[in-house]
């Protein structure tokens, strides 16, 4: 293991010039520093800008790992910085996207509207993995009030009972029927 100051972590430090320090590792650190809020959305998209793909997939990596865990240290910026990567080319961007918006969809029930659009899209891509990223992500959304009461519903149902694939459709399947309960 390696030892970094995580109160003067520089993100783009961290993942282009540290060749000895493996992916997880790199993963892990910044993780902790999110944790931490040392390292703000802010540090994050600054350093956007000069990381390649591969590197912010690692930064999207440790977003998600946090966010999994405690989704309470997310803000708006969070959900407005990653919805444009579920749209992205990468695949790996495209899939940990959607899982932090799956796990802090219901801290912003109100500003959904556009990345489930672009969620929708992504229930079409002929990656399983990417449909199974998207499929998390709503299957979450689906479980908030505003929308299990939705026609928003419907339109997961349908999609559900379209997806071939178990794992994709299991997930659906889970939102839907934890959704059902809150059905008025």
């Amino acid at each position: 293991m390696f030892c970094i100051d995580l109160f003067a972590m520089d993100i783009v430090e961290l993942l282009t010039n540290s060749a000895d320090v493996k992916p997880v590792e790199k993963r892990e650190a910044l993780a902790k520093a999110i944790q931490m809020k040392s390292v703000t959305i802010v540090d994050i998209q600054t350093a956007r800008n000069v990381l390649n793909d591969k590197n912010l997939a690692i930064v999207f990596e440790a977003m998600e790992a946090v966010s999994g865990e405690y989704p309470e240290l997310a803000d708006l910026g969070w959900l407005i910085f990653v919805q444009d990567f579920v749209l992205s080319k990468s695949n790996s961007l495209k899939r940990e996207a959607s899982r932090i918006v799956g796990n802090i969809a219901s801290m912003f029930p109100d500003d959904l509207e556009t990345v489930m659009q672009y969620l929708m899209c992504n229930t079409k891509n002929e990656s399983t993995v990417i449909r199974w990223g998207s499929a998390y992500a709503l299957s979450r959304i689906i479980q908030i009030p505003k929308y299990a009461n939705s026609d928003f519903y419907d339109v997961l149902t349908s999609l559900c009972v379209q997806e071939q694939e178990n794992g994709v459709k299991n997930q659906l399947l889970n939102g839907l029927n934890k959704a059902k309960k809150l059905r008025k």
